[in-house]
């Protein structure tokens, strides 16, 4: 199946996903019934039919193979399952533990289609979890997680690509969770994950921490349980592979879209040309914007208690990834997408469900047309003269808009204002 007939099948699903919003969303009173007697019964049926049905279809009975970063992650599975050790045997730009984990499903059924049913399943814990946290706090908490599965970039990343992004909201959840149920050495618990995060997913989730040590009252014991794990982890890749344990590091140096750097290079190369082959000056001015700006959200927050505020300070800071990397991509906003809609998104407000739809659309559509036309880098305003760049950087500008409208209200979370009479 050609890219363009696949590109054209998802817009029509995306469609039906879209109405299927809408309805659930008019539904409230009908949802808030089923949480109070039968919540299980509704999540479940709501993932067999908007998970495991779609990937029967997909993958067994159109026998579709699976494309982004599948063939990449059944690589380093198979690898993995090969004994192979990570960085030195075979190429990876995650966590050292991660290709052996995604070789779990491999075990089982030898196809790169069990790396994704993986990513499905692990995908439903982390919202099977997410809803049992935010019932006690939501008579609504089923509606969202009903929403969640309609929404198009979910469906598109999750089923159809199989992106591991999702996995930094199920890190981060129970990072919550340890505030939430936990009252005494909180800063030995989340030390301990943390480091196991590390290890596990991607080296990026480090952009959170300085929210975090803020947030905490005793950050140095947070660092130092988080140093016993980390030092040895990285003595023992470094007595292994060398230096090539930094090679997660490397995949940063990429530049992709659509963030703030890529829409103003136009602006940005009438005083300066960027080599895209050395980027380091670009990627440190994202680093600082990435961890300094949710820093300063925990910073106002910091007289609520961290479990009051840690799930919006951890949207903040994926928002600010994808903000400010110019190595960030669209399918980064897996990372908080489910917290964002759970605890930021108002489905009351007609403003809030727009850029939720149109944030999902724009991150499915942007870079299907950006790498349709060659990934182009707008480094002068004279390729707009091509109607084709036109559009695919006007989608750009408006995915940057809708995060960043995302990243206010997360601010407004944080910190509210009184309200003025």
């Amino acid at each position: 199946m050609s890219i363009n007939t696949v590109f054209l099948i998802k817009m029509i699903i995306n469609i039906g996903l879209t109405l299927g919003l809408f309805w659930t969303i008019s539904q409230r009173t009908r949802f808030k019934k089923w949480q109070l007697s039968q919540d299980k019964l509704v999540f479940s049926l709501g993932f067999v039919a908007l998970r495991l049905i779609p990937w029967i279809a997909i993958f067994l009975v159109i026998h579709e193979e699976p494309r982004g970063d599948i063939p990449f992650f059944f690589y380093k599975a198979e690898a993995a399952k090969l004994g192979g050790f990570v960085y030195r045997d075979f190429w990876s730009y995650h966590a050292p533990l991660f290709a052996y984990i995604i070789s779990i499903p491999v075990w089982i059924w030898h196809n790169s289609r069990a790396i994704v049913l993986f990513m499905v399943l692990m995908e439903g814990a982390i919202l099977w979890l997410t809803y049992t946290t935010y019932k006690r706090r939501s008579e609504y908490a089923l509606q969202y997680a009903i929403i969640y599965l309609l929404l198009p970039a979910a469906f598109m990343y999750i089923l159809v690509d199989g992106q591991e992004e999702v996995w930094f909201w199920g890190a981060g959840l129970l990072l919550w969770r340890i505030t939430l149920y936990h009252k005494t050495n909180i800063e030995v618990k989340l030390g301990l994950l943390y480091a196991a995060t590390l290890l596990t997913i991607k080296v990026t989730f480090i952009f959170l921490l300085p929210a975090v040590l803020i947030l905490v009252a005793r950050p140095m014991r947070m660092l130092l349980v988080m140093a016993a794990i980390g030092l040895p982890a990285v003595g023992f890749l470094y007595w292994q592979v060398g230096d090539l344990f930094l090679m997660p590091i490397q995949h940063t140096e990429q530049l992709m879209t659509p963030n703030l750097f890529s829409i103003t290079r136009p602006i940005i190369e009438l005083f300066v040309h960027i080599n895209e082959k050395n980027t380091p000056l670009i990627n440190w001015f994202g680093l600082l914007f990435t961890t300094f700006i949710p820093a300063i959200f925990a910073y106002k927050g910091r007289k609520r208690p961290i479990s009051e505020i840690l799930p919006a300070v951890f949207t903040s800071s994926f928002i600010c990834m994808m903000i400010f990397q110019a190595s960030a991509m669209g399918a980064y906003l897996m990372a908080y997408l489910m917290v964002l809609l759970f605890e930021i998104i108002d489905i009351r407000k007609t403003l809030h469900i727009v850029v939720l739809v149109a944030l999902n659309w724009l991150t499915v559509v942007q870079p299907f047309v950006w790498v349709t036309q060659g990934q182009p880098a707008y480094t002068s305003f004279g390729m707009f003269a091509n109607p084709t760049y036109l559009f695919e950087y006007t989608l750009q500008v408006l995915n940057v808009a809708c995060l960043i409208w995302a990243l206010y209200k997360t601010y407004q979370h944080i910190d509210p204002k009184p309200a003025l009479t």
